[in-house]
């Protein structure tokens, strides 16, 4: 039998067995969310997720998902409406205290790599179709992975973590911890809802790539000229170019951000749309997630070019309106 190797410390980019994180952390052995207890009290905490890069993304376009340094969780709860207790309400602790939370990020079988800290940047509740194709409502959570210290002694989890935590706390507004209202607040007819939640399902399966020509050929359908797609590139610039023209106007020129995302679209990204905006061009950011409240006031944002944004709603209404086939 293969003796079992007890690690004393957590390294950024090692893989450490199951065993490994059970008892060297006296952690339970299952579960995506496992919290450790002191005295009665939440320790610390180790988030397990199986990201999208590892997953079936054709049969789960829910998957967690990291984007950048930003983790995409849905909480615990595989059926039926989720709610925000158990181990999804021992997440949001780190909200009110420095509770460490440490991401292990799950490649194979028995094998889990370790991530860093996560910093929880928002929560909110939102909606999913499930596998019998029924509406139901789920918990998210967006946490920011730290990568500021590359190895972590056990047993020093506090000791390292709370300086992190409350340097990266003062840096950060509470506008960007907060979203725009959950779309479903909004409307009343719930089979819109279904409708709106099944196209945002949809075109979670499509490579981000080929979502920026399917979002240009939208744009081109809805009446604009000359609609180009940029050359692949970073994440903060240009997607797609086009061009607008009325009887009454003089020709106006746009140019569209095209984000795929899961997590929300903050501040950041706004303000460096509008930096990569050509002269007299107007600026359009279009997600198939939400915007930070930072982000909608940096958008309009009192002498600053206007960003217009869409998300899933505004999205859909377009759309429905102008009658576009998605292929």
């Amino acid at each position: 039998m293969k003796q079992l190797i007890t690690p004393e410390t957590l390294k950024v980019g090692e893989v450490y067995s199951n065993d490994q994180l059970q008892y060297a952390l006296s952690i339970g052995n299952s579960g995506g969310i496992r919290p450790k207890l002191y005295d009665n009290k939440l320790d610390f905490i180790v988030l397990i997720t199986s990201a999208e890069e590892n997953k079936n993304i054709i049969q789960n376009p829910y998957a967690d998902e990291i984007e950048g340094d930003i983790l995409t969780y849905t909480g615990t709860g595989l059926a039926g409406d989720q709610v925000l207790s158990g181990p999804n309400k021992r997440l949001i602790e780190q909200n009110e205290k420095a509770i460490p939370i440490l991401g292990f990020l799950k490649e194979g079988t028995n094998q889990y790599r370790f991530m860093g800290f996560l910093f929880l940047l928002r929560h909110y509740q939102d909606y999913q179709i499930d596998n019998n194709n029924k509406l139901r409502k789920v918990w998210l959570f967006e946490f920011q992975i730290l990568p500021d210290v590359s190895v972590v002694k056990i047993g020093d989890f506090n000791g390292t973590f709370v300086p992190l935590y409350e340097n990266f706390k003062k840096e950060i507004s509470q506008d960007d911890l907060k979203i725009d209202e959950v779309q479903t607040q909004l409307i009343i007819d719930e089979g819109v809802l279904i409708d709106i939640e099944s196209l945002r399902k949809n075109l979670l399966t499509i490579n981000p790539y080929d979502f920026e020509n399917l979002i240009a050929n939208l744009i081109a359908h809805t009446g604009f000229l000359d609609v180009k797609v940029t050359k692949k590139s970073g994440d903060d610039g240009v997607d797609v170019n086009a061009l607008l023209k009325h009887t009454f106007s003089f020709d106006l020129n746009y140019q569209f951000q095209v984000k795929r995302w899961k997590h929300s679209v903050g501040r950041k990204e706004v303000a460096n749309l509008r930096g990569s905006l050509s002269f007299n061009n107007f600026g359009v950011i279009i997600s198939t997630s939400h915007f930070t409240s930072s982000a909608i006031k940096e958008a309009q944002g009192s002498g600053k070019i206007p960003i217009h944004l869409i998300g899933m709603k505004e999205l859909h209404e377009i759309i429905k309106e102008t009658n576009f086939t998605i292929k």
